[in-house]
Parts: C-alpha cells; sequence; structure tokens
C-alpha cells in the first residue's frame, strides 16, 4: 500500500525550543528528514505536523521546516501551531501562516486540558476564524475529552476538523467502551475524520503492536467509513525505528482485509487529499519521485 503519511514530525533542539523533550531522553536529540524512514517506495507524500516547540516560534517553525523541502521531496504540507484560544485576534496569526505556501491545515494541542479550553468561547471564536481562513484544524485529544470535542465540532460546522491518533484510545489495556462510545458520537459529526496514527505511543511497547492496534482500527473504520479515515505514522514519537514504519503500514493493510480498492485508496492517499487539499502538491511528489 502506498501512502502520504499524514503526521511526520521532524526537530532540532538547536533550532528550535522544544520543553516537553527534556522528559524524553530518546527523543531529546534532532530527528531530520534524513532520518526518516520515507526511503521505502511506500510513502508518496508526508505532511508535518508542528512539533510543540515554543509558542512565540511557531512562524519560526514553519520556515524552518519549508526550508527543508529541498532534501525532503515528500513534503506536501505542514499543519502549524495557531493560538486559536486567542479568539477573533488570532485571524492575524492565520494571515501570517497563509503567507507561507506549503501550510494547509493548524493546530494547539487540547490534550491534557479541560472541557473549559475547548469549549471557551475564545477558542470557538478562533475555530470560526481557521474556518474562515480556509484552513483545517487538527485536534489532539485524550480519548476523555472524546464528548467535548463533539461540543466543539457542533459549535464549529463549517470547520474542518481531523482528530488526530485514533482519539488516543487505551490500547495497552484494550477497553473499547468508552471511546468507542465517543468516537461514535464523533462519527455523527459530518466535518470529523479521522488519523489512523499514533498506536504506537498508547500501546504497551513490551507486547505486539498488532493485536492491541487492530480493533481500535476496525472499529474506527466501522464507525467513520474510509472516506473519512487517513494513515499517518506520528513519526518519531510513535515509531522509532525504520522497521517500525514498514510494520505499521501493514498493520493498517491488515485492518483493510476486505475492503474495496477504493475504500483502500481513501485511508492510504484520498483522504488526505481532499481533506489537506494535496492533490497539486502530491503530483509534484510523484513527478520528482519518477526523475529519481
Amino acid at each position: 500500500m502506498k501512502v502520504i503519511d499524514t503526521h511526520v514530525h521532524v526537530w532540532d533542539p538547536a533550532a528550535l525550543d522544544y520543553a516537553w523533550l527534556a522528559d524524553d531522553p530518546a527523543l531529546n536529540k534532532p530527528f531530520m528528514p534524513s532520518d526518516l524512514p520515507h526511503a521505502a517506495a511506500a510513502t508518496r507524500a508526508a505532511i508535518f505536523v508542528q512539533a510543540d516547540c515554543r509558542e512565540d516560534q511557531a512562524l519560526k517553525e514553519v520556515d524552518w521546516v519549508s526550508s527543508l523541502s529541498a532534501g525532503w521531496p515528500q513534503l506536501a504540507a505542514i499543519v502549524a501551531f495557531a493560538p486559536i484560544s486567542r479568539g477573533d485576534n488570532v485571524a492575524e496569526d492565520l494571515d501570517q501562516l497563509l503567507e507561507r505556501p506549503l501550510v494547509r491545515g493548524v493546530r494547539q494541542l487540547f490534550q491534557d486540558r479541560d472541557n473549559s479550553f475547548i469549549l471557551h468561547p475564545a477558542m470557538l471564536a478562533g475555530a470560526r476564524q481557521v474556518a474562515r481562513a480556509g484552513l483545517t484544524f487538527d485536534a489532539c485529544i485524550r480519548f476523555g475529552q472524546l464528548p467535548a470535542l463533539a461540543k466543539f465540532a457542533d459549535g464549529v460546522p463549517d470547520l474542518q476538523i481531523v482528530l488526530d491518533h485514533l482519539g488516543k484510545p487505551p490500547i495497552d489495556s484494550g477497553e473499547l467502551t468508552a471511546w468507542s462510545r465517543g468516537m461514535r458520537e464523533l462519527a455523527r459529526r459530518p466535518n470529523i475524520v479521522v488519523k489512523i496514527s499514533g498506536a504506537g505511543a498508547e500501546a504497551d511497547r513490551n507486547r505486539p503492536l498488532a493485536p492491541q492496534a487492530l480493533p481500535f482500527i476496525t472499529e474506527t473504520l466501522n464507525l467513520f467509513g474510509s472516506e473519512r479515515c487517513m494513515f499517518g505514522s506520528d513519526w518519531p514519537v510513535s515509531l522509532t525505528r525504520p522497521a517500525d514504519y514498514q510494520d505499521w503500514i501493514t498493520i493498517v493493510e491488515t485492518a483493510l482485509t476486505g475492503a474495496s480498492a477504493g475504500e483502500r485508496e481513501s485511508v492510504a492517499e484520498g483522504t488526505a487529499n481532499r481533506v489537506y487539499r494535496l492533490d497539486r502538491a502530491t503530483e509534484q511528489v510523484a513527478t520528482q519521485q519518477e526523475k529519481d
């Protein structure tokens, strides 16, 4: 299965400040495009997602990642940080981001924030500004926040929301009930699509990933349909070894056993192309890969 990887991080702690890396020595080092296992022909294109650098460095992060594109031909788009909690004032930040041609969406992390933060009137006003700007919003939450995200989606029905990492379910425990209930509610909101990504970070790393992750992937596909699901790796947070990357593609392929060619194409590429408006960018990447 050839894929568009909709969730990739790169960073260099010498270039920008990432306070959260201090708590994870394995990740507290540069991860650059040359480290990505994209040499595998399976990856047609990649979307960089903001890596939670210091908030006042958000534009610098976009410009730094954009500067890597000459040596990273798979880079097709960027999801940047934007402080949508600023309400209508975030329009100024969005105008600056729109000057950067690779930007297709924004993210402000919701995980570990309470419902009053997610549903604050200023947050909803900022989200409406994102919709007006024609950008997507990546929602990174934990599964206990699924009901709050459903209310958030109701408050901004014109905003295209991308749920990161399957909603961060309790993959390590295998308990589907509460997560599935929340996902079922989200699936009723037509402005939400889901990234099949991030399972490695939520799983027990001492056990094989496939049997842990497959029930959650299958349930997501059943609830949302392939036309509202997309592939993502969450490299390097969820996948740290090159072999893990191909293994994750294989796991997603396994979840699609019995699916039609069109359904497989939606998860692999089609949903990402539509939601992040990538057609022109991925055509350019494919042309360059053919030349190479």
